[in-house]
């Protein structure tokens, strides 16, 4: 089995043109039977008309999909035309989705995708995929908990909860030498450092780091990837079957999006 998360920076690249086809290039050469996708645009214009992008998309790669809108609307009656969420691709059938709202809000709504897919041998395999606040650990604490009181529904499960979490794992850096080092980073770039609690607390829970034993930076900003935002983390039932985890670093994945995609590669159970 391989799970890829992927932030697709809203259907747009750096040059704010259609990134569509980039995207679709680098899932394809990735073969992934399971995707999550972070800054989702839903519906979206596809070079197909009448066909939303994340249909489009899923059409090409011959999956199912299915789209949780990360806001709760006001007006049921009232609802935007497009609406921004989080994704999920399946090779396998999507028996069921919903999309849960998060809270606190600073600026953009957050929400958690939660779907179940029925896998090859005929079990049901619980997906969760989200996108924190990107500038308070604070306010992403808070929604983590809020994750957890979704995600604690299938804890002693195997289940798989991934996406753009926009904080780093203090595992990552053994050493004092390296946390100061990535810490002048941060501030070189305009960040302002905290202290990571959400990774340890998603850990503490039960989950294991997918890519904690070959972390790789995930985010890219002044042509540089400095950061590991983007997260697989698999229930500890599920841990043990973890054969590999990588990031996508191909041309298309460079020029589709800010991120690059994270795959974990399981075997079967």
């Amino acid at each position: 089995m391989k799970i890829v998360t992927y932030n697709i920076r809203n259907w747009r690249n750096a040059d704010h043109q259609s990134n569509l086809q980039q995207v679709l290039e680098t899932l394809r050469a990735a073969d992934a039977d399971l995707i999550g996708l972070n800054e989702a645009l839903h519906p979206h214009p596809s070079p197909e008309k009448g066909l939303a992008a994340l249909d489009y998309l899923a059409r090409e790669l011959g999956m199912d999909a299915v789209f949780g809108p990360a806001f709760q609307p006001r007006n049921a009656f009232h609802l935007p035309q497009t609406m921004s969420g989080n994704a999920l691709l399946s090779r396998w059938p999507i028996l069921a989705s919903a999309a849960h709202h998060l809270t606190p809000v600073l600026k953009n709504q957050r929400g958690l995708l939660e779907a179940r897919v029925l896998l090859p041998d005929n079990t049901p395999l619980t997906i969760y995929v989200t996108h924190l606040e990107p500038k308070d650990e604070d306010a992403r604490m808070q929604q983590a908990q809020a994750v957890l009181a979704w995600t604690i529904r299938d804890r002693g499960k195997p289940h798989i909860l991934m996406g753009d979490l926009n904080t780093y794992n203090p595992a990552d850096f053994p050493t004092e030498e390296a946390l100061v080092d990535f810490r002048a980073r941060a501030e070189k770039r305009g960040f302002t450092f905290f202290r990571a609690q959400v990774i340890p607390k998603l850990l503490k829970s039960g989950y294991v780091d997918a890519c904690e034993t070959a972390p790789r930076a995930t985010w890219d900003t002044e042509d540089e990837l400095w950061a590991r935002l983007d997260y697989i983390l698999l229930s500890r039932a599920l841990a043990p079957q973890l054969r590999r985890c990588q990031t996508i670093d191909a041309a298309a994945a460079r020029r589709a999006s800010d991120h690059l995609p994270v795959m974990a590669t399981l075997s079967s159970g």
